[in-house]
């Protein structure tokens, strides 16, 4: 079984924790010299600003396996099986296109642009009206659009070499191209040993620890 592949912003985290670590020295130079009830009450305006740039920076990622592509944005988790996949592009930053949700259970007598039967997912009930059904447009935000300063300073070119046994997932740092191309390969070579998840549906989820994370934070620092 091939490995997980983990895809993050490599100059993302890098930066993070450089920000943390000043961050947690202002903090002790602040108790030395306001004293230390001071600098508590300033601690959760520091650790906001450390979050915040965490979370727009450091905490995106893309995982792939054989179930499919996982992309883990700041507010949102999307699930996509490999057969739901239809085109990756690295264009602007890496961007999803998933098939309509109904393809996989159309009827043989539809329309093959995507119409459906009144009673189906994308008709109308009682009408008898039919309208295009379409597939979701994933924008993931851990691989940089090629020209940025991440893609420049901290992402790779060239695509690793995926074993084709491992349990041990291989995080690496690409640009939007490398990171589209690695998912187009990895769909290629998984799709092969898939069996249930190819007719499972894309799912998406709220990342509720960032948000509750975050809005504690805020909590803290209006009441500071």
């Amino acid at each position: 079984m091939r490995p997980p592949v983990v895809i993050t912003s490599r100059s993302g985290r890098i930066g993070t924790a450089a920000l943390a670590v000043a961050a947690l020295a202002l903090l002790v130079w602040d108790a030395t010299r306001a004293g230390l009830l001071q600098a508590l009450v300033n601690a959760p305006f520091v650790a906001l600003f450390v979050w915040c740039a965490w979370i727009f920076w450091g905490l995106a990622s893309i995982r792939i396996d054989n179930d499919g592509v996982h992309v883990i944005n700041q507010l949102r988790i999307w699930d996509v099986p490999w057969a739901q996949l239809k085109t990756v592009t690295g264009r602007w930053g890496v961007t999803l296109t998933t098939l309509p949700q109904d393809s996989s259970r159309a009827p043989e007598n539809s329309e093959t642009t995507g119409t459906s039967e009144s009673t189906g997912a994308g008709g109308t009930p009682g009408t008898g009206e039919t309208r295009p059904a379409r597939g979701h447009s994933i924008r993931a935000w851990a691989a940089p659009a090629k020209g940025t300063a991440g893609k420049i300073i901290g992402t790779d070119r060239e695509l690793p070499i995926i074993p084709d046994q491992g349990h041990e997932p291989i995080r690496i740092s690409l640009d939007a191209f490398a990171a589209a191309r690695l998912i187009e390969i990895e769909q290629i070579q998984r799709r092969a040993g898939a069996t249930s998840s190819d007719a499972a549906p894309v799912r998406v989820r709220v990342n509720w620890p960032t948000v509750i994370i975050s809005g504690v934070l805020v909590i803290l620092a209006v009441l500071a």
